[in-house]
């Protein structure tokens, strides 16, 4: 395949990628979801040169993962398996999906042969619908979707006579995901990791005030130059962080920068003014996996808000506004406190507080509900909603996918 065809495969594909945590709450590997229909059901590839085109590349947010030891799942057909094409994939991190519907015969060799290269296998339990034994047994995981129900309890005993760890699937809250780890389940898939887990009496350390204030300094309408850099250049963490990036190969300056002052002067303040907010961002989650996911989940989200606002400028959004609502629109989980508190401590008007807060009357609220259809993979309620906001499905997949390169970018750049 020419690199012509390679972009152009690459372009094709839309997906949205889930993480998937242990019982510890740690990162254990992330699945992509596709949104590409073939055959009633939902393929991260519509083509069989796709998935080579995807997985061979270097595609950063992928890589990154993979290099630090994720696994990566990814949903394939009966056909594709047989067809080998999930060993595009490296055997070490790939862990190969069955996608529902399956028919053909040879499957469970197949995975055999999947499992002997080091592959790891997923089958989803379907209520209602008896698993074959030669499948069953060659799979690593056994996969329940609880967005549609609670499996009864005979189906589970009926797949606990198998060796695989049991995911649970669709969980929305972290009360599904304590009720699940109970229930014996080892990994765990939703959207539960973006709700706060609420610390009592929680208080801000000086390192989150200080973040706060600089934000504060930043959002103030006539900024005083001289000084913000004077208060980035007291805060060492900060410092280091920005020059960091700013020296990166994403940039590709011919000098090294070597001062706050310098970097102003060559970006101006505008084009730095967004990367000193997700840098601040970052450097509040620490070193914890969960908020730091949550950090690159909340660039991601104001550059998709940021890149609509643009695309679409007849709604009178201001795009850089809508870049801080996506930013700080995870600080609740981020930070452990409700969001009612959390907006009290932001420098944004009342309208994008209440906004934050998930307001039935808020007119960012169909942003958000575009956003959770994005991000949990609900392809047709997304269909039906830029219908109803006269928006082009095709500009709204774009804009994600860029942002979610921006944000894998961004990430990458720090290493």
């Amino acid at each position: 395949m020419t690199d012509e065809q390679l972009a152009r495969e690459q372009h094709s594909i839309f997906f949205t990628k889930q993480p998937i945590l242990n019982a510890k709450r740690s990162i254990w590997g992330y699945e992509l979801l596709g949104g590409e229909m073939k055959g009633n059901i939902y393929e991260v590839f519509p083509q069989q040169e796709s998935a080579a085109g995807l997985c061979s590349s270097t595609y950063q947010g992928l890589q990154e993962a993979m290099n630090r030891g994720k696994k990566i799942m990814i949903g394939f057909d009966d056909l594709s398996i047989l067809a080998g094409l999930p060993q595009a994939l490296p055997a070490a991190y790939g862990v190969v999906r069955v996608l529902p519907g399956f028919r053909m015969e040879g499957l469970g060799i197949a995975l055999q042969g999947l499992r002997s290269e080091g592959y790891q296998t997923m089958i989803e339990a379907i209520p209602g619908h008896q698993l074959p034994d030669e499948i069953c047994s060659q799979a690593d995981i056994i996969g329940f979707d609880f967005s549609s129900g609670r499996p009864d309890q005979a189906a589970l005993d009926q797949i606990r006579k198998y060796p695989a760890q049991l995911l649970a699937r669709g969980l929305k809250t972290l009360e599904q995901f304590q009720a699940t780890r109970d229930m014996g389940f080892s990994l765990f898939q939703g959207g539960f990791f973006k709700e706060p887990e609420v610390v009592r009496d929680r208080k801000l350390g000086s390192n989150e005030v200080a973040r706060l204030n600089l934000f504060r300094l930043m959002e103030e309408e006539e900024v005083d130059i001289k000084d913000l850099a004077a208060a980035i250049r007291s805060d060492v963490s900060v410092s280091f962080r920005l020059l960091s990036f700013l020296n990166s190969a994403s940039f590709g300056f011919r000098q090294n920068i070597q001062s706050i002052d310098q970097a102003i002067m060559l970006l101006g303040w505008l084009k730095l003014k967004s990367w000193l907010r997700a840098v601040l961002l970052v450097d509040m989650t620490g070193k914890d996996e969960v908020p730091q996911e949550l950090a690159a989940l909340s660039l991601q989200r104001g550059k998709f808000f940021e890149l609509l606002a643009t695309e679409y400028d007849y709604w009178g959004f201001n795009p850089s506004t809508l870049f801080l609502v996506g930013l700080f629109s995870l600080m609740d989980a981020i930070l452990g406190m409700p969001m009612e508190s959390v907006v009290e401590m932001l420098p944004l008007e009342a309208k994008l507080k209440v906004a934050l807060k998930r307001d039935a009357d808020s007119e960012y609220r169909p942003l958000f509900e575009l956003l959770d259809c994005l991000e949990d993979a609900d392809w047709s309620t997304l269909e039906t909603l830029t219908q109803k906001l006269c928006l082009d499905i095709g500009s709204v997949k774009e804009a994600f996918a860029a942002s979610r390169n921006w944000a894998d970018g961004f990430f990458a750049s720090r290493s």
